[in-house]
């Protein structure tokens, strides 16, 4: 970890603390998504390739700049795909 990387925060303790649309990262999947949906105290992943997943809130923790740039990275690589650039 270099010295301008943050150490992830804390896993979140209430559904209410996740806000749609940001990173977070899920333990059981060991991988990086964005929060779209909140069902009680599920919470529906998404990555840019499409594939969602729904995970326990207790499970998830905010994503660190890091895995954010990854995510986006991913992004612009499934649109390079979808256009037939790779």
């Amino acid at each position: 970890m270099t010295t301008t990387e943050t150490q992830p925060a804390p896993y979140f303790t209430s559904p209410r603390e996740i806000t749609l649309g940001t990173v977070v990262f899920d333990r059981d999947d060991d991988m990086v998504g964005v929060a779209r949906e909140v069902h009680g105290i599920t919470v529906t992943l998404e990555r840019p390739t499409g594939r969602t997943w729904d995970v326990l809130y207790s499970r998830l923790r905010p994503g660190t700049e890091r895995e954010e740039r990854q995510l986006h990275a991913l992004a612009k690589l499934q649109r390079d795909r979808m256009r037939g650039l790779s």
